[in-house]
């Protein structure tokens, strides 16, 4: 064989043991290594086990011992919770429901106003009771600047023997206000028993309350 190609030859063979000894050192260390980082991730793994079964025995303690409310103990708050809310919803509709049951018509307000002007300004000697009638469809200041007259206003009639009959033209409501409505009256009286006494008219405005489950007058104005 020629000397260069001994020393070729040579020369692979040195490469090549070089080559195989670095190969068989690195794999070694790759392995160890790989091997190390196994270990390390199954110790982090148990101890995170560890400590979750720790605070899940932690948990349970305190809720024994009434410290933190338990998961029943919660469910149960917000069933209440939940019932409390549907009985308090439950109840503004009822309420709600009666007001509207309850609630008053423009034609209630009218109806209340013209039966008080009817019987406020008609007069009758026969029916002494009309004063009394007038009272009971009355309330607030109107009933007791009313109640301080009747006896009089009753006597003058009887006395003077004077009859009126009122007739009311028409009546609307012209405001209203929450169960409050003013109602606006005009009227019409003729008197008897008074010779060449000419039909007088009137305008009222009258406000019609609530009051003890009936609508009643509690406020007369006359109008010019």
């Amino acid at each position: 064989m020629a000397p260069y190609a001994q020393y070729k030859t040579g020369r692979a063979c040195v490469m090549m043991r070089r080559a195989g000894s670095g190969s068989s050192t690195g794999g070694v260390s790759v392995d160890g290594s790989v091997a190390s980082d196994r270990t390390l991730l199954e110790n982090e793994r148990g101890a995170r086990a560890e400590l979750r079964s720790a605070l899940d025995d932690l948990l349970d303690a305190e809720v024994d011992a009434g410290i933190r409310p338990g998961v029943r103990r919660i469910w149960w708050v917000l069933v209440g919770l939940v019932v409390i809310g549907a009985v308090v919803a439950a109840g503004v509709g009822v309420a709600a429901w009666v007001r509207a049951a309850h609630a008053y018509t423009d034609d209630d307000y009218r109806h209340t106003a013209t039966e008080v002007a009817s019987l406020l300004l008609s007069a009758d000697p026969a029916d002494p009771a009309r004063a009394r009638r007038i009272l009971d469809r009355a309330t607030g200041g109107f009933h007791d600047e009313f109640a301080q007259s009747a006896s009089s206003y009753t006597e003058y009639v009887r006395r003077t023997g004077t009859v009126g009959d009122a007739t009311v033209d028409a009546s609307g409501v012209s405001a209203r206000s929450g169960d409050d409505a003013t109602v606006l009256v005009a009227a019409a009286v003729s008197y008897r028993g008074q010779q060449q006494t000419p039909v007088r008219e009137f305008r009222l405005t009258m406000l019609v309350v609530p009051d003890d489950g009936a609508l009643k007058v509690s406020a007369v104005k006359y109008l010019p």
